[in-house]
């Protein structure tokens, strides 16, 4: 007897669940396919809840879409759907047959690929999964702690990742931005991304409503992001408004305790009221909301982001090119291909480097991590990679008049 397809995309997760009428059970290695059928239409005998495990992904997916950013919705959807490639390679069609000897043994399956790390990110998304089944009684009230049981550990330093932009070339790429194409979308983006250490996700996130180039306060932002207007100054410099709008697509990446309020220096307005005023494409986004940064669709993509962010770091930008390549008919000046060259940079590389700036400036953990919505913590271990000596010579200024 034929199995049911199950990946069907056009089919509701209702449907595809109906329709997996029929599963063969786990077969353990030595076994042979000959494996018996169960019905997944009813309850089995231990009161589980049967469910294909393409269903109960997307189900936990629907689950999280309020709670997440499109960002870490990807991520949790990457790394289950290669359990779930992997369950199905194995005959395994319906998640209550997944326990704990099933897991070690797709743990040992991904170890021969796999870093600690990525295993420890991979298995963190599987407990989370793993939760989510046991509420919707689809598996075993102990197989979250199992998955953790299972989770391999990763010490702080295998987990964190030091590459960065270097802050030279940062300034270079912004200088040349500035005498060659001033106010444009590249520029605004770059000035942006490096004197904030954004996020793609905040720099799409900013209307124009957002910003206060004149340092008036509004009231309506204020409230928006839980302050209260009545007890502030009336005028507290140039300021931008960092506001999450999960609800038109716009979701900061903390949600409610990423908004806050960062100051703009005197440069950053004249750049960006000469870029509004002479380069913004003038578009509305799907929500009716006017985006700061603009494409010709409207509100840039998180994709679009990346690939600026790769373009513009790319090192045949400005000079030539240090891996010997022909610019001419380079492949990775091909659309779509930009993050192919070895030399540039992701955002998350350019957020890297700008808060590792900010560090050896001489700005506090705490004022750094505020800026940039992280905590201190996070910022000590994943960011500050910020030269000793340069902060030696910080040190020794804000200390010279200690008495």
């Amino acid at each position: 007897m034929a199995l049911p397809e199950l990946r069907d995309p056009r089919r509701s997760v209702r449907q595809r669940e109906h329709l997996s009428g029929l599963r063969l059970s786990h077969v353990g290695p030595g076994g042979h396919a000959g494996a018996r059928l169960v019905s997944l239409g009813a309850e089995s005998g231990d009161g589980l809840r049967p469910i294909p495990p393409r269903s109960a992904v997307d189900r936990f997916l629907s689950k999280r879409e309020t709670d997440s950013t499109e960002q870490t919705l990807r991520s949790y959807r990457d790394r289950l759907m290669r359990l779930v490639r992997w369950l199905e390679a194995e005959e395994i069609l319906n998640i209550n047959d997944v326990d704990g000897r099933t897991l070690q043994e797709y743990l040992a399956h991904r170890q021969e690929s796999c870093n600690k790390t990525t295993l420890n990110n991979e298995f963190g998304t599987l407990k989370k999964f793993f939760e989510f089944l046991v509420a919707i009684e689809a598996t075993e009230p102990e197989m979250p702690d199992k998955v953790q049981l299972l989770k391999p550990t990763a010490t702080a330093d295998e987990q964190t990742n030091t590459e960065k932009i270097a802050p030279a070339r940062a300034r270079e790429i912004l200088a040349h931005l500035e005498r060659f194409e001033y106010a444009s979308r590249d520029h605004v983006v770059m000035l942006l991304m490096w004197r904030f250490a954004f996020r793609y996700s905040d720099l799409r996130a900013i209307d124009l409503r957002d910003l206060s180039l004149d340092g008036d306060l509004k009231e309506e932002r204020l409230r928006e992001i839980g302050e209260e207007p009545e007890n502030l100054p009336d005028e507290i410099g140039p300021h931008l408004y960092m506001v999450s709008r999960p609800e038109s697509g716009t979701r900061l990446k903390n949600h409610l305790k990423s908004q806050r309020v960062v100051s703009l220096t005197a440069e950053e307005v004249q750049v960006l009221r000469d870029y509004i005023e002479t380069k913004r494409i003038d578009k509305t986004d799907d929500a009716g909301r006017e985006p700061l940064v603009t494409t010709v669709q409207g509100r840039p993509t998180d994709a679009s982001v990346r690939r600026w962010m790769y373009m513009m770091t790319q090192p045949c930008l400005i000079g030539g090119c240090p891996h010997d390549r022909d610019t001419d008919d380079c492949e990775f000046l091909e659309h779509g291909h930009e993050s192919g060259c070895p030399s540039t940079h992701s955002p998350h590389r350019i957020r890297t480097g700008a808060i590792s700036n900010m560090r050896e400036q001489g700005i506090s953990v705490e004022d750094v991590a505020e800026r940039v919505d992280a905590t201190p913590e996070t910022v000590r271990q994943h960011y500050d990679f910020s030269a000793e000596m340069k902060r030696l010579e910080n040190r020794r200024t804000q200390f010279e008049d200690l008495q």
